[in-house]
């Protein structure tokens, strides 16, 4: 999934999309009156290259990632996931250079004030060593902490895809505890499944 909106400080995306996110990108954009140059900020949940893949499209906006996921951004590190591992010794992909964009690193709960719109940050490592999950206008981005499948409904991280599966449950378990529900009305897994957040829907996300 691949999330735009336009704020009072330009347009924003969450996350970047696998193989063909430049044509997704310029397509949401269109939809927004928008271009490239007009995207301000990227908000990355983590990155494994489904979500990272439109980088270079959106060069110039600040990139908003966990401090611990700039190595597997950039490419000098490698994730502990078996899917992930194996994907990385059998397919390359683009990463940017250390240095080549602009970025801010979060290693706490945090606040980016867009003018008239926040976009909360909270870390929920375990998925990845820098898995974040962001609050925007009411929708918990939840990455790939949160997953969707026909047969389970919503759950936590799969274990096949994650460096460390019962640390992501920690870390939904610890995301619950301190957000405020009132200011959560849905959630969304990375992959564009989105719930209703209630008391089954929040248990559900620590299985």
């Amino acid at each position: 999934m691949i999330y735009l909106a336009r704020t009072d400080s330009g347009v924003i995306a969450i996350d970047l999309g696998w193989v063909g996110a430049e044509g997704k990108l310029q397509k949401g954009l269109l939809r927004l009156h928008a271009a490239a140059p007009d995207v301000r900020y990227v908000f990355l949940t983590h990155a494994h290259r489904d979500h990272t893949y439109g980088w270079r499209f959106v060069r110039g906006a600040r990139f908003v990632l966990g401090a611990a996921e700039v190595p597997f951004f950039t490419g000098g590190a490698r994730y502990r996931g078996l899917l992930p591992r194996i994907g990385d010794r059998l397919v390359t992909y683009p990463h940017p250079r250390p240095g080549e964009l602009r970025v801010t690193t979060l290693g706490s709960d945090s606040a980016i004030v867009l003018g008239s719109d926040t976009v909360f940050a909270f870390p929920v490592p375990g998925h990845t060593p820098g898995s974040m999950a962001y609050l925007f206008r009411g929708v918990l981005f939840g990455g790939d902490a949160i997953n969707w499948r026909p047969w389970t409904g919503f759950r936590g991280a799969r274990p096949e895809f994650s460096d460390d599966v019962a640390q992501s449950r920690a870390s939904m378990h610890a995301l619950w505890q301190r957000l405020d529900s009132s200011r959560v009305r849905v959630a969304c897994s990375a992959h564009a499944k989105c719930g209703v957040v209630d008391t089954a829907f929040r248990h559900a996300t620590e299985r």
